[in-house]
């Protein structure tokens, strides 16, 4: 399977004033992103909000996504949800309306106990996407944190389609395995920003992060920086990524990523609950604190 390159913006879904989904938004997100040579899109995610959307909204958003940027940019189709049917429904609309890959986070309530009941179930989950490339997202928000290496010798071989893992998990010796494990077999992409300048230390040829929706031009620069081994370029790059991460510590991830799309001219509305739903100064505040960084 061809491995990914670049930055992928992993999408907000954008809800207009009632909370609906406002798939208009959808073609300015798409022409915003290329403009910013990002080279692809995670949607659905948990910067997309995917698990506080109804699996018909998921399913539009694909078909959104796809109407927008198919064959402009890569789409990778988040299905991971509670319960498996709904996981197999997103999984065979990722293949009918044309994503290029699909990818899923684990249950978070009753999860899987071993890495062989992770394999298990994603042999199961995927049986209606099989076609796709598929990128198990590994991340500490699901609380199923097994090491990455010996997973990948689980499932080589037994997950048919795995292309590799979306590794957005604090632990760059376990990353630096999987890149090595199985001589370089798998695809494992990088997705913690403000880690992103030692990921690409240690060879990561692609990242998938939230900020690359509005500050793109940042990243590129610190990879060309890491390249040429200027490290006081690279150090004052990853200053700015570690500006902006402060202000999404300050006022909720989604929530204040959402907001600051708003430079770009792109209002995607507010976040869901349980999500905490900002006030108009604080929107504003994300958005003047992110123009002083500069996101280009």
């Amino acid at each position: 399977m061809k491995k990914l390159q670049g930055l992928i913006a992993a999408a907000h879904t954008p809800f207009d004033a009632d909370g609906n989904l406002n798939l208009a938004l959808v073609k300015r997100q798409a022409d915003m992103l290329i403009r910013q040579k990002v080279t692809g899109v995670y949607i659905s995610g948990t910067t997309g909000e995917g698990i506080c959307c109804s699996v018909a909204e998921r399913k539009a958003l694909f078909d959104a996504w796809v109407a927008a940027a198919k064959g402009k940019l890569h789409l990778i189709a988040h299905i991971g949800a509670l319960a498996l049917p709904d996981v197999r429904e997103l999984g065979a609309h990722a293949v009918a309306c044309g994503m290029d890959a699909t990818s899923i986070v684990p249950p978070n309530f009753f999860k899987p106990g071993s890495i062989d009941a992770l394999v298990d179930y994603l042999r199961e989950a995927l049986t209606t996407s099989e076609s796709l490339p598929f990128y198990y997202y590994h991340t500490g928000m699901s609380g199923v944190t097994f090491d990455m290496e010996s997973f990948l010798l689980k499932a080589d071989g037994k997950i048919k389609n795995l292309a590799g893992i979306k590794f957005n998990y604090p632990d760059l010796y376990m990353y630096q395995r999987c890149l090595k494990c199985l001589g370089g077999k798998y695809d494992i992409t990088w997705g913690i920003d403000e880690w992103f300048a030692g990921a690409v230390a240690l060879g990561a040829q692609s990242a998938i992060g939230s900020t690359y929706n509005y500050a793109a031009g940042i990243y590129y620069k610190i990879w060309e920086a890491v390249k040429a081994g200027n490290l006081k370029k690279v150090q004052a790059g990853m200053k700015k990524v570690c500006d902006i991460v402060d202000i999404l510590v300050q006022y909720g991830g989604v929530a204040g990523g959402k907001a600051m799309m708003k430079v770009w001219g792109l209002d995607l509305g507010d976040v869901r609950r349980p999500n905490v739903v900002l006030s108009a100064a604080a929107k504003a505040d994300c958005v003047s604190r992110l123009k002083k960084i500069g996101y280009r």
